[in-house]
């Protein structure tokens, strides 16, 4: 069985050993919720947007001295596979988990892109069919993930324009842990679903230190073993192939912590805005 979360975020606030322990910690638990807690591989994949590069800086713990000496992080182990952007994370305790390299990319209707199993950067701005196609002639797999009203109004109705256009597998929408449970289930996933085109899910923790802790506790689940050698490459093939089914896992948000996020970003993207004044 492989766990997968995959729409995860690194912040300057986070302490990378409790980042890495509460993700191994929330595979695990749910790895035993699903009776598979002896046979299975976690994965997380990091979505690094403009101007951050999380997935190189973790690299070097993994890189030292040309991958003869590992540098440890608390109770954490990094080593190199054999592709360029994939890590296996060991825990003194024998778990482990992979962390797969992605980025974040804003289009030109402000809509958000993930492009996954890459360690390629990708140009803002570009609308979001062009972007998607970008993604796809870089090998990599191109997600339109959910957010708090970003699929409502008229970039809504941009996005249902592409699904309705859509051929099965062109691209994957995502879920994400941030919804709060009192919120039907957007429209979009099912239009999305009619036409081949599949539901994956992930975290996404928001900019609070708190946050570290929900990192793995939401996401997707594949009957399926993983290459611990190319992670990356074998979990994409997984993915493209129309016949792979996905078991999604993990709670919506409770409603005061939604409110609680949803206020704290407000200020939080008030202090960015005046930054820049």
């Amino acid at each position: 069985m492989i766990f997968v979360d995959a729409h995860v975020h690194i912040y300057n606030c986070f302490d990378l050993k409790v980042f890495f322990n509460a993700a191994l910690n929330n595979f695990k638990k749910e790895a035993a919720k699903q009776g598979k807690e002896n046979n299975y591989a976690s994965v997380l994949i990091l979505t690094d947007w403009s101007g951050q590069n999380w997935f190189k800086r973790l690299g070097v713990y993994a890189n030292q001295n040309g991958g003869k000496e590992n540098k440890k992080l608390g109770n954490l182990t990094f080593s190199i596979t054999s592709e360029s952007c994939s890590i296996l994370v060991r825990r003194d305790d024998g778990e482990s988990l992979f962390l797969i390299s992605g980025r974040k990319i804003i289009t030109s209707e402000n809509l958000e892109v993930l492009a996954l199993a890459t360690d390629t950067e990708f140009e803002n701005g570009l609308p979001l069919n062009k972007t998607i196609q970008v993604i796809r002639d870089s090998c990599s797999i191109p997600v339109i993930p959910w957010a708090v009203g970003k699929w409502m109004g008229r970039r809504g109705k941009i996005l249902s324009r592409l699904l309705e256009s859509a051929g099965e597998s062109e691209f994957f929408l995502c879920d994400n842990g941030n919804r709060p449970i009192f919120w039907p289930r957007p429209s979009h996933f099912g239009v999305g679903e009619k036409r081949g085109i599949r539901v994956i899910s992930g975290s996404d923790p928001l900019h609070f230190a708190s946050e570290v802790h929900r990192v793995g506790s939401f996401g997707f689940s594949i009957q399926e073993t993983i290459n611990h050698e190319q992670p990356a490459k074998h979990l994409q093939d997984i993915l493209m192939d129309q016949s792979t089914t996905f078991k999604l896992f993990g709670n919506l948000e409770n409603p005061y912590r939604f409110i609680k996020n949803q206020l704290a970003m407000q200020v939080l993207k008030r202090k960015w805005t005046g930054a820049y004044e």
